[in-house]
């Protein structure tokens, strides 16, 4: 398994499951160990894997690639640090106008920095020869949110002031979250909607953490049993909230799931695991986003895990996972 969610089984024993709930594809590897998971949120463990990768090790992967780096200041009235850029741009590319995919990284909220699992994406979206741009957000208990998506905000501000200078086409900017990362990216579509600036082309809201209630059917039936399991999401949401968590105010920009307006945002593309947690307030906000007139591409992978798409990208739900990513991408970028 790679680096990305390093968690390690710790007994054979299997957890009783109480609530029916879908199987596993039998063709994922690791799916049959998740049992023996800790259900301990080890925090420092957590972000010490997460943030082994760094800009050399991108670039040494991915040899065709630029990395510059920059600081982008913060917005007034949304923090008051300046936030670290990462900007990777091909060397051989020829085309004057770019798209930009703007990668807000996973990690429960509590953990990772702007390289984990870049890899991952950048080898998965390579083909699309996008502008890839990740961004240094602060994490929990440290920062609670939303101070992740108004640092996310300031930083997506910052690339489109800079658009022409970057040879970037400002109205091909895409905001791509997985996991963790997917609640600031959902936040930040709606600061760009409160603000009117910058014109997002599309949000991608993968495996999406979005919901602090954390009561759904699928929450219940993968309590236990599985990669990041409900448990571990409560735990994460503590950390993110604190003592606010599962309260009637907690705000939309915290915890997404909570919006009650979803007009006027950019198209969507939402997808998850049918065996995650994170299922239902997926389906959930991509109803929520038809409800207000909007538009959202919703795909639910039978038998998939969370992250199941980047962790076994050869198994083959994950290929067709990553092959409808790039279809959407493609035709809104095309």
């Amino acid at each position: 398994m790679t680096s990305l969610f390093p968690f390690k089984p710790t007994t054979s024993e299997q957890v009783p499951v109480s609530v029916p709930r879908p199987p596993f594809d039998p063709a994922f590897k690791f799916a049959e160990h998740f049992a023996g998971l800790s259900e301990s949120l080890e925090i420092e463990t957590l972000r010490s894997s997460l943030s082994s990768m760094n800009a050399g090790g991108i670039v040494e992967r991915f040899p065709y690639l630029e990395h510059k780096e920059f600081t982008a200041p913060a917005i007034k009235g949304l923090g008051d640090q300046p936030i670290t850029l990462s900007v990777f741009q091909s060397n051989i590319s020829k085309d004057a106008k770019k798209s930009v995919l703007f990668y807000i990284h996973g990690g429960g909220q509590v953990s990772g920095n702007r390289f984990s699992g870049l890899d991952l994406i950048i080898s998965a979206f390579s083909d699309l020869d996008p502008v890839f741009v990740t961004v240094e957000y602060r994490v929990a208990p440290e920062h609670r949110s939303p101070a992740g998506a108004y640092d996310s905000y300031a930083g997506l501000a910052y690339v489109a002031d800079h658009a022409v200078e970057w040879g970037i086409d400002p109205s091909k900017i895409v905001v791509y979250g997985v996991s963790g990362g997917a609640a600031p990216a959902a936040s930040v579509a709606k600061l760009s909607r409160m603000r009117q600036y910058p014109n997002i082309c599309a949000q991608v809201l993968s495996t999406p953490m979005l919901d602090d209630r954390n009561t759904s059917v699928s929450a219940k039936q993968f309590e236990h049993g599985t990669l990041w399991c409900g448990v571990i999401n409560r735990m994460a949401w503590d950390l993110v909230l604190g003592a606010e968590r599962g309260n009637p105010d907690v705000d939309e920009l915290s915890s997404p799931a909570r919006s009650v307006d979803l007009s006027g945002l950019p198209p969507a593309y939402i997808d998850v695991g049918e065996c995650e947690v994170f299922r239902d307030e997926a389906v959930a906000y991509a109803s929520q986003l038809w409800k207000y007139g909007g538009t959202a591409e919703l795909h639910v992978w039978p038998g998939s895990y969370h992250g199941a798409f980047l962790l076994e990208a050869d198994v083959p739900v994950s290929q067709s996972a990553l092959n409808a990513q790039k279809d959407f991408l493609r035709r809104l970028l095309s």
